[in-house]
C-alpha cells in the first residue's frame, strides 16, 4: 500500500533526513555558543554548576519518594559529591587524579545502573534518556562544555594549581581585564576550552576539505555569463 506513491515516500523520507540535518547543526551552534560563555565567564561558570550539583543532590533524595532501586539512588549521590571535589580547579580538571578517575567510574557505574533498572521496565527509549539527561548526564556535560583542554594542567606545565608566583603564592593563569572578563596572564592569549578546541579541529578540517569538494563540482559560471 504504501509503496502506490513512491514519489512521495522518498520525498518525505528525505524531509527527514533533512530535518536531522538542520536540528543536528542547530545543537552544535547551540554547543559552540555555550562552550564560548563558559570561557568568557569561568566564575559563573563554576558558580551554575556548583548550584546543579546541589540540585542533583537533593532530586536523588527526592527520588526516594518514587521508591527507586537504593543502589543506583546512592551510586549518583556519590558521583555528585565527587563532582563538588572535582569543581574546586575548574576549568583545569585533571580526568587522571584520583578526584577525576573516581567521578568517571561513578559516572559510568550511575548510568550501568540506571540502565539496568529500566531495562525490566516498560519505559520507552525516549523516557529513558529524559531521565538519563536530568539525574546523571548533566553535571558530566556541564564540565565537558567548560573544561580546558590545554597542557597547562600538567604538572610542571606552569598552569593552574601549578604555577607559583614570585611571592610564593599559587600563581593564576586567568586574570581580569578592564571589562571584568577572565584573560590569560601570559601574554593575553586566551585558554582555549576542550569543547571549543573540537569545534576549532572540525573547522580546520572543513576549511580543508570544503575547497577540494567544490573543485569537483562543475564549473557553471558559463551559465551565469549567459543570462547576463
Amino acid at each position: 500500500m504504501v509503496w502506490e506513491h513512491p514519489v512521495s515516500l522518498i520525498s518525505v523520507y528525505a524531509g527527514m533526513y533533512l530535518a536531522i540535518v538542520f536540528i543536528s547543526l542547530s545543537i552544535a551552534c547551540g554547543l559552540y555558543y555555550l562552550a564560548e560563555l563558559c570561557e568568557e565567564y569561568v566564575i559563573t561558570a563554576k558558580r551554575l554548576i556548583g548550584h546543579t550539583i546541589k540540585a542533583e543532590l537533593l532530586l536523588h533524595a527526592l527520588l526516594l519518594w518514587d521508591r527507586l532501586p537504593a543502589a543506583c539512588l546512592a551510586c549518583g549521590l556519590a558521583a555528585h559529591v565527587c563532582y563538588l571535589r572535582l569543581l574546586k580547579p575548574y576549568p583545569y580538571i585533571q580526568l587522571s587524579s584520583p578526584n577525576g578517575l573516581a567521578s568517571v567510574a561513578l559516572w559510568l557505574a550511575s548510568t550501568g545502573l540506571w540502565v539496568r533498572h529500566f531495562m525490566g521496565t516498560l519505559y520507552t527509549v525516549e523516557y529513558i534518556a529524559a531521565f538519563l539527561l536530568v539525574t546523571t548526564w548533566l553535571v558530566p556535560f556541564a564540565f565537558f562544555l567548560g573544561m580546558s583542554g590545554d597542557n597547562a594542567v600538567l604538572p610542571g606545565a606552569g598552569g593552574y594549581p601549578y604555577s607559583v608566583g614570585s611571592s610564593g603564592s599559587s600563581g593564576s593563569l586567568l586574570q581580569r581585564s578592564a571589562s571584568g572578563r577572565p584573560v590569560a596572564a601570559d601574554g593575553g592569549k586566551k585558554r582555549r576550552g576542550l569543547m571549543l578546541r573540537i569545534f576549532d579541529a572540525l573547522r580546520r578540517k572543513r576549511d580543508k576539505v570544503l575547497p577540494e569538494i567544490a573543485k569537483q563540482l562543475p564549473d557553471a559560471s558559463h551559465l551565469l555569463k549567459e543570462k547576463i
